[in-house]
């Protein structure tokens, strides 16, 4: 089975106890997520969840520990998810043109925002049991 590698982030600002969820475009999507993307040849898995979240969000993150991995199918393809906790003390975002709003939620905040699969991997893998 071939597919694609993709790390996303879970990105936690300790001072506030929240993550930040950011919207994709209403043309892509529409839905709330972390920040993330492909691993680029060459790349660690760290490397790529460093980069990504600085292209979509600006912020500067330090990867803490893998949370999770999840396969989906999108748009045909499969994707095999490597799911990070991130930590930042910034709390300015400056979002790339995938994305059109951002949030930092507290678990009751993020619980209404997602949906889908994201949703499901939060309950499943105990994101709304961990210290924020």
């Amino acid at each position: 089975m071939q597919a694609q590698i993709v790390t996303k982030a879970v990105i936690l600002n300790r001072s506030l106890k929240k993550i930040l969820l950011i919207r994709r475009s209403p043309d892509d999507f529409g839905g709330w997520e972390g920040p993330g993307g492909s691993v680029e040849e060459g790349e660690t898995l760290e490397e790529a969840v460093v980069r990504e979240v600085r292209e979509e969000t600006g912020l500067d993150v330090e990867p803490e520990r893998i949370l999770y991995a999840s396969l989906d199918e999108i748009c045909g393809k499969k994707v095999i998810f490597i799911v990070y906790l991130c930590i930042t003390a910034e709390e300015s975002v400056i979002l790339s043109s995938e994305h059109v709003d951002y949030r930092w939620a507290d678990k009751a905040a993020s619980e209404e925002m997602l949906q889908g699969g994201v949703a499901r991997d939060f309950k499943r893998h105990g994101i709304y049991e961990l210290k924020w």
